[in-house]
This record gives C-alpha cells, sequence and structure tokens, in this order.
C-alpha cells in the first residue's frame, strides 16, 4: 500500500532529528522523501539513518521531490525565507518554534500561507505533552478555582558554549527560545498576553551575543500574571536541565516538572488541594514500548493528521507571531526600563538593543 504523504525536512540539525525527522520516517501514511541542509553532510548522515533523499540546497530539493509536506528547522534567522519557499512550492508547512526573528518575518510567512491556501503549523511541542495536556484539561475544568497567577522557571545549561542560538543573527536568546514555549502554554492555558514587563542579562559575552539570562512578568486581560524566568547559566540537575511551572488558583495549584526534552519518561505533574492542604500526584499514560506518549511522536501524529483532514493546527502561525511579539515585548522592555503594551505596531531593533545590553 502506498503512503499518503510525502514528507521533508529543511534542516538537518539536532531539532530535526529529535522533533521530526524520525516521526515523519516511522509515520504509517507518511514517506520520507527528503532532507535539505547546506551541510550536506548532516542530510546524508539522517537520510543513512531514516531514510529520504540528501540535498544542500532547499529549493532543488522541494522542486524535485514535491513534498506534501515540509518541516523547517533551520536556524531561527532562515525560518522565514525557508517557510515561504516551501508554501510557494505548494507544501504544508510546520515551522520549529520561535517562528522566526521579526514580526514582520512571521508576517511574510502567515500571508504565504493564505495566499497559496496551505497549513502553516509553528511546532510548539509542549501542547502535545500529556503532562501539560492534563494540566490544561484540569485548569479549564476549574479544579483550582479561577487562575491568579503562575511561575517558571527553566535552566538548560549552556555554559559558554557558542552556535547559531547565542548568534545576534537569530534575534534573542534563552528567552526567544525557551521562554518562547512558556509564553505560548501561557497563552493557551489563560488567553492573549496584554503587557510585558522585565529584564535581562549577557553574563558570558566572549560566547553569547544575546541574553542568556531573562525573567519576564505577563499581564493578561483576565488579571492573571505570569512570570517566566529563562537561563543558559545553570545551575541545573545532573542531566543539564530544570523545568518547573506552577499555576496558583483560588481553590487551589498546578505543578509540573519536565524532563529533558530528549527523555521519554512522562513529566511530574501534582495537584495542591486547598481544602486539606495536600499535594496530589496525578498518573500520566505512559507507553515505553511505542512511544505514543512522546510530545514528538504526538506532534507530528497530530500535524499529519490536521493535513488529512484539512483541519487547524494546534499552534498556528497566527499564535507563533503572538510569541514572537511577546519575546519583542521584552527585550524592549528591558531596554527602555518601560512596561510595554501590546499589540506592538513593529519589530524593535534587536541590533541596537542587543549592542547596548553587551555595554551595561
Amino acid at each position: 500500500m502506498s503512503k499518503t504523504i510525502k514528507a521533508a525536512v529543511i534542516g538537518c540539525g539536532g531539532a530535526a532529528r529529535i522533533d521530526h525527522i524520525r516521526w515523519y520516517a516511522q509515520h504509517p501514511d507518511v514517506a520520507l522523501v527528503g532532507l535539505a541542509d547546506i551541510n550536506e553532510d548532516a542530510a546524508r548522515f539522517c537520510a543513512k539513518k531514516w531514510g529520504g533523499k540528501p540535498y544542500n540546497d532547499a529549493e532543488k530539493m522541494l522542486k524535485s521531490e514535491q513534498p506534501d509536506v515540509v518541516s523547517v528547522a533551520s536556524p531561527v534567522a532562515k525560518h522565514a525565507e525557508h517557510t515561504v519557499l516551501a508554501l510557494e512550492h505548494g507544501a504544508h508547512l510546520l515551522c520549529e518554534k520561535p517562528m522566526a526573528p521579526t514580526l514582520e518575518d512571521c508576517d511574510q510567512m502567515i500571508d504565504a500561507a493564505e495566499r497559496n491556501g496551505r497549513i502553516l503549523g509553528v511546532a510548539f511541542h509542549k501542547r502535545h505533552n500529556v503532562g501539560t495536556l492534563e494540566l490544561y484539561r484540569r485548569l479549564k475544568a476549574g479544579e483550582i478555582g479561577e487562575p491568579i497567577f503562575g511561575r517558571t522557571h527553566w535552566t538548560m545549561y549552556a555554559g559558554k558554549d557558542g552556535g547559531f542560538r547565542r548568534q545576534l543573527a537569530t534575534g534573542g536568546g534563552c528567552f526567544q527560545d525557551h521562554g518562547s514555549h512558556w509564553i505560548d502554554q501561557y497563552r493557551w492555558y489563560i488567553g492573549d498576553v496584554r503587557a510585558v514587563q522585565g529584564l535581562m542579562k549577557i553574563w558570558y559575552p566572549d560566547a553569547h551575543e544575546v541574553e542568556d539570562y531573562a525573567v519576564a512578568t505577563l499581564e493578561f486581560g483576565s488579571g492573571f500574571n505570569a512570570t517566566i524566568e529563562a537561563t543558559w547559566v545553570g545551575p541545573a540537575r545532573s542531566h543539564g536541565q530544570l523545568e518547573e511551572t506552577y499555576i496558583y488558583g483560588t481553590e487551589g495549584a498546578l505543578f509540573v516538572s519536565l524532563p529533558p526534552w530528549t527523555h521519554y519518561e512522562p513529566p511530574i505533574l501534582r495537584q495542591w488541594i486547598r481544602d486539606g492542604n495536600q499535594w496530589i500526584d496525578i498518573s500520566l499514560p505512559t507507553d515505553m514500548l511505542f512511544l505514543d506518549h512522546y510530545h514528538y511522536k504526538r506532534q507530528i501524529d497530530d500535524w499529519i493528521r490536521c493535513v488529512l483532514e484539512g483541519d487547524h493546527p494546534k499552534a498556528t502561525g497566527h499564535d507563533g507571531r503572538k510569541v514572537v511579539e511577546t519575546v519583542l515585548a521584552l527585550y524592549q522592555a528591558h531596554d527602555t526600563g518601560q512596561k510595554v503594551t501590546l499589540p506592538l505596531k513593529s519589530s524593535p531593533d534587536i541590533k541596537a538593543i542587543f549592542t547596548r545590553l553587551r555595554n551595561e
């Protein structure tokens, strides 16, 4: 029986290998046809391991393979270029987060999807995590009453390492990379962000051109507030990552601790019951044989379902743009020392902001 969907991936680095390629390769309705990376050795490595034809040119791959769906997992600064290119070639597009460095890039991507009648999704995989899904269900069911505030801390120890994520061309650092996930989560749980304030720092300027520490307070229209703290300078647990969130309500609270993104164990989820003043552990589904609980597999499975059924993905291009806007608002808030109200009229001058940050 022939495969229904032809899939390709642009960018063959860590995110592509962990988040996208392997799950396309094992999906029963997908034929993995093409892998493109300017480092053709990376494309060849992935093709040898998971299938598909390697290319060092994305446009050549799109013309030759004519895929139905494409995942873009190239460096953030190339997301808009590669996304628009694939959409113009008729593919539905799943873009890695963050969507792009600027609002103007996001608008180009959204416009290309609408103009070509294609689906544009953003890979906020935490919307597929069994722990955050259960947290969302309990929150929406009113099990902790009216949500009051949230608190998220994320440390991923990067030390003084470089790489594209630490370069100014990316358009941001740890808050753009990690904070974007939890901006999306809080928007999913609560609604749109109304205002942003906070601060950031570059602790290792010899290695990092962008922030390696940031903390932001997000204000929502409902009166809910959330604090997100993200850092690359640690310390973290022995596995190099610490990611925890508390959400407090009038009748209780929820807590989730997520394992590193490459680990298969389920998150830790707990609920605090105000009446009785006790925390209870919540059991989560786990399938260590087929990994049906694993968020990256669930993300690609749902993405293919959306394409086959013509449905909207859990995180759309418009969701991705809202997250980018909030990240940029934090950068502007630090730079000006003032609370920034959304929406933004345009993207701030990121290069100028980080030049000033490095001189602080």
